[in-house]
Formats: C-alpha cells, structure tokens, sequence
C-alpha cells in the first residue's frame, strides 16, 4: 500500500527573524542548526517508516541554495533514501524557483524535479503499485498563470494520482498560481500535497487537500509544532499523520491581570515547554504601573530574560502590554440613577458651593426649590448626554 511524506516549505537554509539581540550561546547554536536537524529528522522517519516517496511541493530551498553546507546536506540526505529504496518527488516555488537551473544533475537519480510546465511523472511502490505524480516548477516569483488549469484529469491506468501544487486559494491571475478547491476535486486525484502557507491545514477531505505546514518555524508568529505529513492507505484512501520534526518551537504565552513582576515570572516558570522555546509574552488586562514603565523603558523584556538566564529550555525573544482601561465609578454610580442626583443636590446647601462673590439674587435661587429642581434637571440632561457612566 502507498505511503509517504508530504514537506512542503522547508525553507532550508532560511535564518530565523526577530529573536533578541541577547541570545544565549546555547540558543545560538540551536538556531542556526534548526533547519539542518529538522530535514535530517525528515529523512530519518522517512527511512524508518520505509516510505515509498517523499514529496517536496515547493520552497525546499530559501533561495539558489548554493553554500557548501546546504548542497552537502542534501545530497547526502537524498543518497540516504536512495540507499533506502525512496525515491523523491521535488517542485520549486516562489523563494527557490530560481534554483531549478543550478541543481540540474547535482542530485542523485531518485530525485525527480518537474519542470516549469506542468508534468506527469509514473513510479512504482514497493509493493508494485503504479503512483502518478503532477506537479510544476515556479518560472518566477510571482507565477501568476493559470497551472491548475494543465494537470490532467486522473490517469485512470494507475493506481493512484497525486498532485504536487505550490500556490493559495485565490481568483486566476493572482500571485502565488492561484487555485480553488473545487478545480482540484473536478481533477480526481487522491491525495493534493500543497505548499506555500506555513500553517498545516487539512483544506478538504476525502480526497485530501492538504498544507503539512513549514518544517521549522521561522519566526514568533509561526508558533506549536511544526513538522510534515505521514500520508498512507489504511483501506479507506489516503490519510495524513502530523510528524512533528522541529527541534526549536516558537510558542506565545498570555498573561492576564498580572500582579507583579514576580507574579509574571512565577507563572512563567509554571509553563510547559517542549524542546528548546523561544517564547513571546502577551500580558493583558490590568497591569501594575512598574511593568508599564519597564515596557516604555524597554526593561521588561531585559529583566525576564535575566531572571530565565539559568533555563536551557526557553528563552524570552518578545513582550508585548495589552491595558484595559477600567474606570473608577463614584459612589452614587451603584444607585438609581435619578435617586443619585437628588441624593447629590439635597444632600447639601447648595448655596455652600457657591463663591461669596456670586450676587446675592442668584444665591437665594438655588436656595429655593426652584434653583434645586433646575439643578437636578441640569445634571439629567448633561449625564444622558455623555451616554453610560
């Protein structure tokens, strides 16, 4: 029965963005290897589960791909399943496209690479079954063409279709080869393997229509697990299993109505991280007065990564203050509303407020009921207006 693994946008060779200036050395060196362990951890389970092919739909690369370290990890992660009988089916997208003319014949001969048209590609499993692929290479950056248009419907001579599509949902002509849903089901396929969103996302089922997701995550805002897909038939078409590869996870914590600096690190500290986490902090609700300073100073993030100094496992890279404004209500505020303005005017002589360089005539108005009552409807007007307290 056919298995594989689904990679789309591994972005090797891609370095990490907006991690902090302090960055322990241990961090450092996590960072930089990230991308290298997680397609090393890729070719592993590929080897171990003894897949029939790997797929990479799109964006392998961040760029030509041309240092020494790079090319040597591919090759020698692609002889690796060569040695293991997997062959590798690879399209390029719009951050590698222009490395299609530079890898030519740099790869062993069980990597195939589609071509900037639109191709199919027969191979066989282990166990003998005939699998055909569909896929493409971006020409440009953009790829604003109509590909979905070119794949075939399914080759009814094989025993499964699987499509190979870098590109978003979007209307024919916009960047990144546009696609919809229902134009792949109208194709037949068993199984689309997309690339080009970093998030995993199961865009339809049965036949699956699938994101696996970047390898790595690449910055605060790519945060949980990342990893690839583990595609088999269990008798009831192809179903996808989340690997999760990574070794370095970005992960966001919220905080809310923190007491104090040692409130906030209190339940840092009572945060479970898996792995190595380069961890960004959201505080919301109320907030002390001192933690604001510190964040408007540009402390805040300073003192948490001095107080986490001693941890292996996270390191804090971003700290942001959502406030909420909460209004002090006066006393009368939890009365009626009426009965808190007459409260207010008869609770005293008006006249008391008064400046003693205030005439006389006008003293003995708010004296009378008179004044009061024009008060008290004064006070009305002026609150419905300014809408709830």
């Amino acid at each position: 029965m056919l298995s594989f693994i689904h990679a789309g946008d591994v972005h090797l060779g891609n370095p990490f963005t907006g991690l902090s200036k302090n960055l322990p050395k241990s961090f450092q060196e996590a960072v930089a290897d990230a991308g290298y362990v997680a397609f090393d951890r890729l070719i592993q389970q590929a080897i171990q589960k003894q897949v029939d092919f790997v797929l990479f739909p799109g964006d392998l690369l961040h760029g030509a791909g041309q240092t020494a370290r790079l090319q040597a990890t591919l090759v020698k992660g692609f002889l690796a399943l060569k040695e293991a009988g997997i062959q590798v089916l690879l399209s390029f997208g719009n951050h590698d496209y222009q490395a299609y003319e530079t890898v030519q014949n740099a790869w062993p001969d069980n990597v195939h690479i589609f071509s900037h048209e639109v191709q199919e590609k027969v191979l066989m499993t282990r166990s003998g079954e005939r699998v055909a692929f569909v896929g493409f290479s971006y020409a440009d950056r953009s790829e604003r063409r109509d590909r979905l248009a070119d794949f075939p419907v399914r080759n009814e001579s094989v025993d499964y279709e699987v499509g190979l599509y870098h590109g978003a949902v979007g209307q024919v002509g916009d960047d990144y080869a546009a696609f919809s849903i229902e134009g792949m089901l109208q194709k037949n396929y068993d199984y689309w393997a997309l690339g080009h969103i970093h998030i995993r996302e199961i865009m339809h089922e049965q036949p699956v229509i699938a994101y696996s997701g970047n390898l790595q995550g690449l910055n605060r805002k790519e945060t949980g697990p990342k990893g690839a897909l583990l595609v088999e038939d269990r008798g009831q078409g192809l179903e996808p299993t989340f690997l999760d590869l990574a070794p370095v996870r970005f992960q966001t914590v919220e905080i809310a109505d923190c007491l104090s600096f040692l409130d906030l690190m209190e339940q840092l500290k009572q945060e479970k991280y898996d792995g190595q986490t380069l961890l960004s902090v959201e505080l919301k609700g109320t907030i002390p007065a001192d933690l604001q300073a510190d964040q408007a100073s540009g402390r805040l993030l300073d003192k948490i990564q001095l107080s986490l100094s001693d941890s292996d496992t996270v390191w804090p890279i971003y700290v942001n203050l959502t406030t909420s404004q909460q209004l002090v209500k006066p006393a009368f505020a939890q009365m009626d509303f009426e009965q808190a303005i007459q409260q207010t005017v008869a609770g005293q002589s008006l006249t008391d407020s008064l400046s003693d360089e205030v005439p006389l005539s006008i003293r003995e108005y708010f004296a009378r009921e008179e004044g009061r009552t024009a008060v008290q409807e004064a006070l009305k007007e002026l609150f419905s207006e300014g809408g709830e307290a």
